[in-house]
């Protein structure tokens, strides 16, 4: 989210999170005091986080008034807990493991070190607009409550509930007309599709 009327439609259509990026070099980055002056509605914020210590998201958080952290660059179970892992959703990538049980033994590591995780496209970043296979993401032993990402949309996001399962859809390029631009259409509709299938 980069836009105040945006991030106020969106609460307003039901969504859970709304997610603000402070990686650098992401077209979407916002600063943490642009966070702070949004008024806030239902919705929990996250912070998409890259290249920061764990000192610095703590403070970002603060500073922006987030509550969860979403830690999007392979930061290990010690950052997480400094951060708390009550606030942390960590990002895994399952194109970077050769099977599901590789896939899963990571993320049993963080069981402890994080509240919620989130499966992305691609190996590493995020916001690629690719999507997973998601039947192959079907019986996947998550130790935490999870989110799928990676070009999701209203084309995709039927087929992405009922074959990988996940608790929620973390959606950004699929519903953008360019980036921190949202088409609120396409995000009512990926809400409406999220909100009938639970």
């Amino acid at each position: 989210m980069t836009l105040p009327e945006q991030v106020a439609a969106i609460d307003a259509l039901g969504a859970d999170f709304l997610g603000f990026i402070f990686a650098a070099r992401s077209p979407r980055c916002v600063a943490p005091g642009h966070v702070a002056s949004i008024a806030r509605g239902r919705a929990r914020r996250v912070g998409v986080f890259v290249e920061q210590s764990a000192a610095e998201v703590r403070s970002i958080m603060d500073a922006a008034g987030l509550d969860f952290a979403q830690l999007h660059a392979g930061q290990d179970e010690a950052f997480c807990r400094e951060v708390g892992p009550e606030r942390v959703i960590r990002a895994f990538w399952p194109q970077r493991h050769a099977s599901p049980a590789e896939l899963e033994a990571e993320m049993a590591r963080y069981a402890d070190s994080c509240s919620m995780m989130l499966l992305d496209a691609g190996t590493s970043g995020g916001g690629h607009g690719t999507s997973l296979d998601f039947s192959a993401l079907a019986g996947l032993k998550v130790p935490r409550p999870w989110l799928l990402a990676g070009g999701l949309s209203p084309l995709n996001a039927q087929e992405a509930l009922e074959l990988a399962r996940p608790a929620g859809l973390d959606i950004n390029s699929g519903v953008e007309t360019a980036p921190g631009v949202k088409d609120l259409d396409k995000v009512s509709q990926t809400i409406d599709i999220a909100a009938r299938s639970k």
